[in-house]
């Protein structure tokens, strides 16, 4: 399943504010480095998000349950569940790997 945040999406318990644990180390790029990457209109963040759910899918071998990824201004989340930290960084690669999935929130739950 994959969705686009706007501005009002952030209802459930603001997960882009998640720890630092969760959060893909950035090494400070410039101001405006990924402006040129965000998708600009729905339909371009509904194909990243569909190209980013395939990738993590396959790269993951679908160990990714209830998987979610949402597009919006802040960049790409990823949410779901999945049995080990080793699956959860797989997802994450995979979703870097996708141009304009490099802006990424890793908020699947290893249980």
């Amino acid at each position: 399943m994959h969705s686009i945040a706007g501005e009002g999406s952030r209802s459930t318990g603001d997960v882009w504010e998640k720890s630092m644990e969760d959060r893909l180390f950035q090494p400070g790029p410039t101001p405006g480095a990924f402006d040129a990457v965000l998708p600009e209109t729905l339909a371009e963040a509904e194909r990243l998000a569909a190209s980013i759910e395939r990738a993590v899918q396959r790269e993951t071998g679908r160990a990714v349950r209830n998987l979610s990824v949402e597009v919006g201004q802040d960049g790409v989340l990823l949410r779901g569940r999945c049995d080990t930290f080793y699956c959860k960084q797989l997802a994450q690669h995979a979703a870097m790997a996708v141009p304009g999935g490099d802006r990424l929130t890793n908020a699947i739950e290893v249980a």
